[in-house]
């Protein structure tokens, strides 16, 4: 059972390291550099951070995905000493991470919570939809 978890936990990482190098222009090895200091910025494993990439790519796009786990790992909006607008947009992805991590973590069987989960992460949906419109990563509906 050992094996098979390490070979998969090595695949997601495997594909967010390529996802990262693909999207940086980078090397895969910079690419893993990267996807490391992305999982010690945010203090979670490898592999988490990995399977949140992935999650986070096949929502948004993997340039907005790289964009928004990478670069919130700059102090406070700022990348290379200038302002980046995409800060509201990493705090509106997050959010959407943390009600889709609670939806699926629940494991409440009552309708009206399942509901309300569920409404939360559209809710955090919309929310990250507007912002990545403002600083005009998805266009205009």
């Amino acid at each position: 059972m050992g094996l098979r978890k390490a070979v998969q936990t090595r695949t997601v990482i495997g594909q967010a390291t390529g996802l990262i190098a693909a999207v940086q222009g980078c090397t895969p090895q910079q690419g893993f550099q990267l996807l490391v200091a992305m999982s010690q910025h945010h203090n979670v494993k490898l592999h988490t951070i990995a399977v949140k990439l992935l999650d986070l790519a096949a929502e948004l796009g993997p340039r907005q995905a790289v964009r928004a786990v990478h670069l919130s790992a700059e102090p406070a909006g700022r990348v290379g000493g200038v302002d980046w607008p995409g800060v509201d947009v990493v705090h509106a992805a997050r959010q959407l991470v943390a009600a889709y991590d609670a939806a699926n973590t629940s494991g409440d069987e009552q309708p009206e919570v399942r509901r309300q989960l569920a409404d939360q992460v559209t809710l955090a949906g919309q929310l990250l939809a507007e912002k990545l419109t403002e600083v005009g990563w998805l266009p205009d509906s």
